[in-house]
């Protein structure tokens, strides 16, 4: 006995090519808008900003002025203690010099950072995208 297999032959229509691009153009917008909301929803925003920059300046100070202060009479201790005692003044002189632009789904944050004109001024460019910030440009001036 011979089997005989039903051969069944499916042929592209206009109608099935159709179909299957509106479903993946659906399924590729809804994955977009779920992406843009997510972007959206945690896209930091300015007081998170003086946050971290606060803490990034704090650091930075601690390496680049305390650590290089002389030891003699406690001035790198008296320098450390300085700054952690000033941060509420130095979160201010952040705040008051930094510019946002809201993109919904990220932040630019601009910071020109200018305390006495006999001191280096700094200009500090960064971005804020899902809850981080990454600093992408340091200039001292």
């Amino acid at each position: 006995m011979v089997n005989h297999l039903k051969r069944t032959e499916t042929v592209a229509t206009p109608q099935g090519s159709m179909k299957t691009l509106r479903i993946g153009a659906i399924v590729g917008g809804c994955l977009l808008a779920a992406l843009g909301g997510a972007l959206a929803v945690t896209n930091p925003g300015q007081e998170a900003y003086n946050e971290f920059a606060t803490q990034a300046a704090i650091d930075y100070l601690n390496v680049e002025a305390c650590a290089k202060a002389p030891t003699v009479f406690g001035l790198q201790t008296l320098c450390q203690s300085e700054l952690k005692s000033n941060q509420s003044k130095i979160k201010t002189i952040i705040a008051d010099g930094t510019q946002r632009q809201n993109f919904v789904v990220f932040s630019l944050y601009t910071t020109d950072l200018s305390l006495n004109p006999d001191l280096p001024s700094y200009h500090v460019e960064s971005v804020g995208v899902l809850g981080r910030f990454i600093i992408y440009k340091t200039q001292k001036r």
